[in-house]
């Protein structure tokens, strides 16, 4: 694992040395194309077309793009078009943009790409970007619900924008869009196998499928778009030509996602009757771990350099010592350190310090160009953990799992992640007055930072002869922000950690009910 984070470390440090200056160059574009258009005074609360022009000149105006309205500047498009193919594409391999596909092309012949890519791309302005996702509601209900279109063209812009759905301004809506782009596969009869369809057809059915599948089984919802035989035939075709490095990687996507929804399978919620004892549980998660070792040993090692995998791989990991350490409430059992649940423990720590060990690797920044289900999947990662670790601090187990505690660090975890989106948060708001979602996010950290050292601080020292002072203590400067909550309040409050595009669906629904908790019980 040490010479993957190395390689790693040093693939992506040769490749940020060039994004950099990449970036450098949008910023001054930017710059320049907002002082162009400053004088038109646009702002999110406008719209960009004169109540007093006639029907034909309305309907011209319809037409026109965020560079007929003088939104931004050619130059500035070009320049992040090419940010978002270096940095933002890899994250988001169901939608291919060509190397060679210039920016004008794009806008003629892909007008719906064009405008959620540029959306996407403009993390670093929100103000404007927020401008721009108005202008992606106005086209996406005027194409769908006025004209009734259901071009491929919408159905790869729906993928795009739901992919950065973390951007969006509230209430966000990826369920909704999501349902939109599921619609025109359906439609288009794209989700069945005639000859003719082609590689990007291919790409959009596996991306419907990955995010219905992703985003419901963390969220505990119905996927509206399961896996199908079909599915499995694209990846397979994909992987075979490889016309792009990212589509060898799709079949590994799917197979790990399916494993995941094989462990979500054995959740209480789902299947009951496993819970019953130790005994039952136990061949299921042995055969779950054994598949996801199979899988490290067959697929993660040859995608080191790949966040996109790397993350999800963590996700199935710590979900399935999720289902079996947390999601089980028997009130007869619950403080009750069987040898399963010790094992369970002892693998849940062990993955989440890997998956650290590979986030604060990753380059300064790299949060920005994440997709939705990787912010997501950091979140409930960073959320498991610090129960992990608390749960790791029963005096009972102290001699099977405080080595492993230790190492963790989760104090430690805690502080570099707030460090990590202090640097991202800015002081720029929207026409109304809303934040960056890195600015919630960090409040956000800040609260389960809160819980965590709380926690600890309530556990003796005698029970914690490994811990050390540093991971003990409370930091009042660094916790500073939201006011505490209550243990009650923190136990149904959780979610709101994570800055994705259901935090509202979240943070009302996933409750103590639902397994989904902070207490250990």
């Amino acid at each position: 694992m040490s010479l993957l984070l190395e390689s790693f470390a040093d693939w992506w440090g040769r490749l940020c040395r060039r994004i950099d200056i990449l970036e450098e160059k949008v910023d001054r574009i930017l710059a320049r194309s907002e002082a162009a258009t400053s004088k038109r005074q646009i702002d999110g609360n406008q719209t960009y077309s004169s109540p007093s022009r006639s029907e034909a000149s309305q309907s011209q105006r319809a037409n026109e793009d965020v560079i007929d309205k003088g939104i931004l500047s050619m130059e500035a498009a070009n320049a992040l078009i090419d940010a978002y193919k270096a940095r933002m594409m890899p994250n988001l391999p169901f939608v291919i943009i060509p190397s060679d596909q210039s920016t004008e092309e794009i806008r003629r012949t892909r007008p719906v790409v064009f405008l959620t890519v540029l959306t996407a791309a403009l993390y670093d302005n929100m103000p404007l970007q927020r401008v721009l996702e108005e202008q992606v509601k106005s086209a996406v209900s005027d194409r769908m619900v006025f004209k009734g279109e259901i071009s491929f063209d919408l159905l790869q812009g729906l993928l795009i924008h739901i992919a950065w759905s973390q951007y969006h301004s509230r209430p966000r809506r990826f369920s909704q869009y999501l349902h939109l782009a599921t619609s025109i596969i359906v439609d288009r009869r794209l989700d069945r196998a005639p000859v003719s369809w082609g590689r990007d057809e291919q790409r959009a059915v596996i991306g419907c499928y990955y995010f219905s599948s992703s985003i419901s089984r963390i969220l505990q919802k119905l996927s509206t778009f399961p896996h199908t035989p079909y599915i499995e035939d694209c990846c397979q075709s994909l992987a075979a030509s490889s016309t792009y490095p990212s589509d060898s990687q799709l079949l590994h996507t799917t197979h790990l996602q399916r494993l995941l929804e094989s462990i979500d399978d054995l959740s209480p919620q789902n299947a009951p009757e496993l819970h019953c004892t130790d005994a039952v549980l136990e061949p299921h998660f042995r055969t779950m771990k054994a598949e996801l070792d199979q899988f490290r040993a067959d697929s993660l090692t040859a995608f080191a350099h790949n966040q996109f995998l790397v993350m999800q791989f963590y996700t199935a990991e710590l979900y399935l010592c999720q289902i079996t350490l947390f999601d089980r409430k028997t009130p007869s059992d619950s403080m009750f350190w069987s040898s399963l649940r010790v094992e369970a423990l002892s693998v849940g720590l062990v993955a989440a310090r890997q998956f650290f060990q590979f986030y604060l690797a990753l380059p300064w920044r790299s949060e920005t160009v994440f997709n939705n289900t990787q912010w997501v999947q950091g979140g409930f990662c960073l959320t498991l953990a610090a129960k992990l670790s608390v749960a790791a601090s029963d005096s009972s187990i102290n001699r099977q799992v405080a080595k492993l505690r230790d190492s963790l660090d989760m104090s430690l975890i805690l502080r570099q992640v707030i460090l990590r989106f202090q640097g991202l948060v800015t002081p720029l708001v929207d026409a109304r007055g809303e934040r960056d979602v890195f600015y919630h996010y960090e409040n956000r950290l800040k609260r389960l930072q809160w819980w965590y050292e709380t926690q600890m601080a309530q556990i003796p020292v005698q029970r914690q002869p490994h811990a050390s002072p540093i991971a003990m203590a409370y930091n009042p400067i660094l916790t500073a922000g939201p006011s505490p909550l209550t243990t009650e309040d923190l136990q149904t409050q959780w979610p709101s950690l994570l800055p994705d595009s259901t935090i509202d669906d979240l943070f009302n629904e996933w409750s103590p009910d639902m397994g989904i908790y902070f207490g250990f019980e």
